[in-house]
């Protein structure tokens, strides 16, 4: 069984561009979990320790914009102060923004890979609704990551 209710937060579909199916009970769980799935693409978050937080603020008025634009944040601010994330929490989401936080470790600190997610964008009608929760399908652009100079 997939879907929300399984369990599987999310399925990497692969292709060119790569696409990604994001699993949620409820709407913060899926935008944490399209989180996970973006930054996880190409890096193995168990291993890295989310040691420095910082807070995520974005805004939107829909479901397929909250999304798209809490994503766009983690990215900015994770290219801004070089922070590879590895763990995600939305603390409120509501029509107008959605507040949370992202950890992570300097991008230093961990073996980036030689492309990362640069833009995501939602496939088809974008959140879908189903009785047991939500889902959407992104599909991915790969570019090379952002290097902090010293």
């Amino acid at each position: 069984m997939r879907g929300p209710a399984s369990g599987l937060r999310f399925e990497h579909l692969g292709g060119s561009p790569p696409r990604v199916v994001v699993y949620g009970v409820t709407a913060a769980q899926l935008l944490e979990h399209a989180a996970e799935a973006v930054f996880g693409m190409n890096l193995d978050l168990t291993r890295i320790a989310p040691t420095y937080s910082r807070p995520i603020v974005s805004p939107g008025d829909t479901l397929p914009e909250l999304l798209v634009n809490w994503l766009d944040e983690l990215r900015f601010i994770g290219q801004r102060d070089a922070i590879a994330w590895s763990w995600f929490v939305v603390d409120r989401l509501e029509e107008g923004g959605t507040q949370g936080s992202a950890a992570g470790l300097p991008m230093s600190e961990v073996e980036m890979p030689a492309e990362v997610v640069v833009g995501i964008r939602l496939v088809s009608e974008g959140v879908v609704e189903v009785p047991e929760g939500l889902w959407v399908e992104l599909e991915l652009t790969l570019g090379s990551p952002l290097r902090a100079v010293p």
